[in-house]
C-alpha cells in the first residue's frame, strides 16, 4: 500500500493409593512371634473403573487452556507437550462415547489451532457424519476451509450454517468477511449489514479493502461508515486520517479473525 501499514485491524489430582495390610500372627515351636508377610493389595486388583467423557474433556480443556497462557507461549516445547495432553484427553473422550459431540469440536478445533487443517477437516467431517444439522460443526468446517484458502468451500459450509441457525450473527458475520473477501463486495455487505448494521459493516468491509491495497475503495466505505445520526464512527474516522498518514500504523489481520 505504496508504504502505508494499516491501523486495521484441571490435573486430576493425583490419586492416592491406600492399602491396608491385615497382619496376623502366629507362633513356631519356640514360641516366638512369626509375622506373615504382608498382603499389598495392588491397584491393578482392585475394580475396573472407565474414566468419564466429562473428565477427560475438563483435564483437555485444562491443558489447552495452560497452553494458551502467556507463560506456555514463551516456551514452545512446553505448549506443545501441554496441546499433545490435550489432543489425547479428547482422543480418549472419543474412545468412550464415539458420538459425543463436544470432544469432536474441541479435537478439531484443536489441531486447526496448531495448523493442521488436515485433520482438523476430518474431524469435522466425521463429526458432521453424525451430527449433519449441527451448524456450529459445519462453522468449524468453514473455518478450516478459510484457512487453506479454499473461500469456495468455506462459503457453502457457512451457508449451511446459517441456513440451520438463520439467527446467528456470528455466522452471518463470518459469512459476509468471506465474500467480501473474495470481492463479492455488496453480498458481503448484505451479510454484515445484517448481523452488526450499516455503519459497522462498511467499516468492516473497508477493513478488508484496506488488507488488499485497495485504497480507495476502502475510503469510499469509510465514509458511509455512520451512526443512526448521521456522524462517522469513530473508527471510521481514525481509519481515514490513517490511510491519509503513511506512517501511521493501521489495520491489522487478527481483526478479520
Amino acid at each position: 500500500m505504496d508504504g502505508r501499514t494499516s491501523l486495521w485491524l484441571l490435573t486430576l489430582p493425583l490419586a492416592t493409593l491406600l492399602s491396608g495390610c491385615l497382619t496376623t500372627g502366629s507362633q513356631n515351636n519356640t514360641g516366638t512371634r512369626i509375622e506373615e508377610t504382608p498382603k499389598i493389595v495392588r491397584k491393578e486388583d482392585g475394580p475396573k473403573r472407565n474414566p468419564h467423557v466429562s473428565t477427560e474433556i475438563a483435564f483437555g480443556k485444562l491443558k489447552e487452556a495452560e497452553a494458551d497462557s502467556e507463560a506456555a507461549k514463551s516456551q514452545p516445547e512446553a505448549q506443545a507437550r501441554l496441546r499433545d495432553d490435550a489432543r489425547k484427553a479428547y482422543q480418549q473422550a472419543l474412545k468412550i462415547d464415539p458420538n459425543n459431540l463436544e470432544a469432536s469440536r474441541r479435537l478439531g478445533q484443536l489441531y486447526a489451532k496448531i495448523g493442521d487443517y488436515e485433520r482438523a477437516q476430518a474431524i469435522c467431517k466425521k463429526a458432521l457424519a453424525k451430527h449433519p444439522k449441527n451448524a456450529t460443526l459445519w462453522c468449524d468446517l468453514a473455518v478450516c476451509h478459510k484457512r487453506r484458502h479454499d473461500f469456495n468451500e468455506s462459503v457453502r459450509c457457512l451457508n449451511k450454517a446459517v441456513d440451520l441457525d438463520p439467527e446467528n450473527r456470528d455466522y452471518q458475520k463470518s459469512l459476509g468477511f468471506t465474500l467480501a473477501w473474495m470481492g463479492q463486495i455488496d453480498q458481503g455487505l448484505a451479510w454484515l449489514t445484517r448481523a452488526q448494521g450499516a455503519g459497522e459493516a462498511h467499516l468492516n468491509v473497508a477493513r478488508v479493502l484496506g488488507l488488499k491495497d485497495q485504497v480507495e475503495l476502502a475510503k469510499h466505505h469509510l465514509r458511509l461508515a455512520k451512526t443512526s445520526n448521521g456522524e462517522l464512527l469513530p473508527q471510521a474516522r481514525d481509519l481515514l486520517a490513517a490511510l491519509d498518514n503513511p506512517s501511521t500504523t493501521a489495520i491489522r489481520r487478527a481483526d478479520l479473525e
